[in-house]
């Protein structure tokens, strides 16, 4: 007959889970007071337990079993109440302690499927689980054809070898883990089917002609375009065959039919820009990649990082077709003269429960608040956990494949902050060791996530990241006012005394005299925009702004804010359609929007062709004249001076260090007043030669000026050279 307590302990509902490795947590819904549990361990292929000796102490509704050396993780425990029921023991907590990684953490390059024409060899990491299986599947993918029990061996890496060649074939895991069964995709697939619903194995490449990197020495060199693979193309007169899909951007010579206005690739080589960032092109999950024109998304929705998107593909059933395509784009990027940044978001997946981290080791791959809730630093629902071992291994041997696999030649990280310092300092040495030339840059905001201040990888620690680059959104708010209180005015759009705020980052953000602030201690850490693919477009922000002007001063401010862009010391960044006044009606996050409010609007570029030229005008002169692209914080201290100048004009001067060096001298004033300023030139300067004024940029002067001042139109830079 069971006591009292044993009939209250038989109807109380109770847990047990890994504190750490040595100490389990059993909690109950009611007061725990009797002494007769256990703790035990299932033998393997057998319905027997081994006792587990441990020390435990009853606290109210929890009991605390202690050990003196830590438990193997997914060997199947059980914790045995005084009224015999079994409660399997969680692996809790524990997966997030600094002596699991230290116990578990996997350093060897083998995960995924690594193909071999004998044989492939499968590989995950799955400490937790009891039981691993490998599913094979047939080519109509309706079910898996076999399954085969995998091998546990070092640091909780499951292992099988098939015999015979492989490639192309379909497969996911089967683990069980925590008393359940799931089926999951290998995190490391290098592919899909549609909608990531098997990985693939695909063979290293051998392609030995594919171009090579176009050249590039600095990171300053660099003047980036973000384009989308999908709005480049999907207009009705874009010219492009292969709407939305990575051919049709890799298309040659698109224009709008019988016009000689160039779209898509096209135009962008035409721009003369040398790096395109895309926006994510790695799989994401809002999309149907058998309907992908039934939704849209910029693709900030992660599901698997080493494949390409399916959605962009002619064929996403086909795993080879998304990588033959997004490469040929990649490659067709390069002979053109273009390097190629990926945009990357690790900082969170699309759906926690249903990633394959979750599903591998439960808890482990993401971030928890002090109460055990998963933290929402992302403001998605959850944030990574760089700071641990096979989360930074992961986002290093994901970068690494890119770059290598894809010729990548440079990383921009969303959501930068979330991860750790340690991580990126990383991520920039795996680079290095491929090709130091590859970009690393990313948003460096301070977001909410439960790490210390001084561990994350924000803009206020760029000191402690060399070689990163941060986008830099006080150069941004100073010029055209807080992208979040989209009245707020700032230099470009009417603010009177704005030139005290921009002074500060036009020399790249750094100290231009010793123990100056500043943003930065490297000029190329500083990615100088105003517009990206988030929030308003300028064009957007200045009819809200500024209610008051006209089209032609809305464009003369856009002219204003560009040449701004392009005249700072550090990178340029332009949004794909800024030089042709983009609009999107208004819209703050057209990130789910339709496709006719993000699409490129061709027709638009001829509308304001004359932008487009000054901006094409502007490139040529930064590509051509160092001065606008000084190397390092040195030189900008011994070159760069600013111009005392009227209100509302700021006035900088890139100077020669003798009048024998061969060094083309630049005089830049930016007037964001509404009416013409005359302003004085530097000291001693009285002949020079304009090659931007507020109608044309040009490297064949416009004209000639022999006189110690000079008159800047309203809204328009005019920029002088000896």
């Amino acid at each position: 007959m069971k006591t009292d307590l044993q009939k209250k302990s038989s109807h109380a509902r109770i847990k047990a889970w890994f504190e750490t490795l040595s100490k389990i947590v059993v909690e109950s819904t009611s007061p725990i007071e009797e002494t007769q549990w256990q703790l035990v361990q299932k033998q393997k292929n057998s319905n027997r337990d081994t006792d587990i000796l441990a020390s435990f102490s009853i606290t109210g509704n929890r009991l605390i079993f202690t050990l003196d050396y830590p438990l193997v993780m997914g060997e199947g425990y059980f914790v045995i109440t005084p009224s015999g029921a079994r409660i399997r023991v969680l692996s809790g907590s524990a997966v997030r302690t600094e002596e699991f990684d230290r116990l578990y953490a996997y350093h060897g390059n083998d995960l995924g499927a690594v193909w071999g024409p004998s044989y492939t060899e499968f590989a995950v990491w799955a400490p937790t689980a009891e039981k691993v299986s490998l599913l094979l599947y047939n080519a109509e993918a309706s079910r898996p054809k076999i399954s085969l029990l995998m091998n546990k061996t070092e640091k909780g890496v499951w292992r099988y070898t098939l015999k015979g060649n492989h490639e192309g074939l379909l497969y996911t895991y089967q683990v069980f883990v925590n008393g359940v069964w799931h089926e999951t995709v290998d995190p490391y697939a290098k592919s899909l089917t549609a909608n990531g619903r098997h990985g693939a194995v695909i063979r290293k490449s051998e392609d030995l002609l594919r171009p090579e990197r176009p050249p590039f020495i600095s990171p300053v060199d660099a003047i980036i375009y973000e384009a989308h693979v999908r709005d480049m193309t999907t207009h009705l007169k874009s010219g492009v065959r292969e709407k939305g899909k990575y051919s049709g951007l890799a298309e040659r010579g698109t224009r709008i039919e019988r016009e000689n206005i160039t779209t898509a690739l096209e135009h962008i080589i035409e721009m003369g820009v040398t790096h395109v960032q895309l926006l994510p092109v790695n799989d994401f999950g809002s999309v149907d990649e058998n309907r992908p024109f039934m939704n849209y998304n910029w693709g900030y929705d992660a599901t698997h990082h080493f494949s390409p998107e399916g959605s962009y593909a002619t064929d996403p059933n086909n795993p080879f077709s998304r990588i033959e395509e997004l490469k040929n784009l990649i490659h067709t990027l390069h002979e053109a003269g273009l390097r190629v940044v990926l945009d990357v978001v690790f900082n969170h997946v699309y759906i926690k429960e249903d990633s394959p981290f979750e599903k591998l080791v439960p808890g482990y791959y993401f971030r928890y608040d002090e109460h055990g809730l998963p933290s929402d630093g992302t403001g998605v629902g959850n944030d990574t956990a760089s700071e641990r071992a096979m989360m930074r291994k992961y986002i290093v041997d994901c970068i690494t494949y890119w770059a290598e696999e894809y010729q990548v030649d440079g990383f921009r990280f969303d959501l930068m902050g979330i991860h750790d310092i340690k991580t990126m300092k990383a991520v920039r040495q795996a680079a290095n060791q491929i090709d130091s030339s590859i970009l690393i840059y990313g948003e460096g905001w301070d977001m909410p996530t439960p790490i210390p201040y001084e561990e994350k990888a924000i803009m206020a620690h760029g000191k402690h990241l060399e070689g990163i680059g941060f986008f830099n959104d006080a150069f941004r708010e100073a010029m055209k006012g807080s992208s979040f209180n989209i009245k707020e005015r700032g230099f470009i759009n009417g603010k009177r005394e704005a030139e005290i705020e921009v002074e500060k980052y036009m020399h790249g953000s750094i100290p231009l005299q010793a123990g100056d602030p500043s943003l930065f201690t490297d000029p190329a850490q500083s990615i100088n925009y105003i517009e990206c693919h988030d929030n308003m477009t300028v064009w957007d922000q200045l009819k809200v702004s500024v209610p008051e002007a006209n089209e032609r001063l809305y464009e003369k401010m856009q002219r204003l804010a560009l040449t701004a862009v392009l005249t700072a010391q550090g990178i340029p960044f332009i949004h794909a359609g800024q030089e042709f006044c983009r609009t999107k009606h208004g819209h703050v996050n057209s990130y789910n929007a339709p496709d006719w409010l993000n699409q490129m609007d061709w027709e638009r570029k001829k509308q304001y062709r004359k932008t487009v030229e000054y901006v094409k005008g502007l490139i040529k002169i930064r590509k051509e004249i160092p001065a606008l692209r000084l190397k390092d914080q040195e030189e900008i201290q011994k070159r760069f001076s600013y111009i005392q100048t009227p209100p509302h004009v700021v006035g900088f001067h890139i100077k020669r260090l003798s009048e024998e060096e061969d060094f083309k001298e630049l005089i830049v004033f930016l007037n964001g007043a509404w009416e013409k300023v005359e302003v004085s030139l530097p000291k001693g300067i009285k002949s020079c030669q304009v090659i931007v004024d507020d109608q044309r940029a040009s490297l064949i002067p416009l004209k000639t000026i022999d006189s110690s001042t000079i008159a800047v139109p309203a809204i328009s830079a005019t920029i002088l050279y000896r």
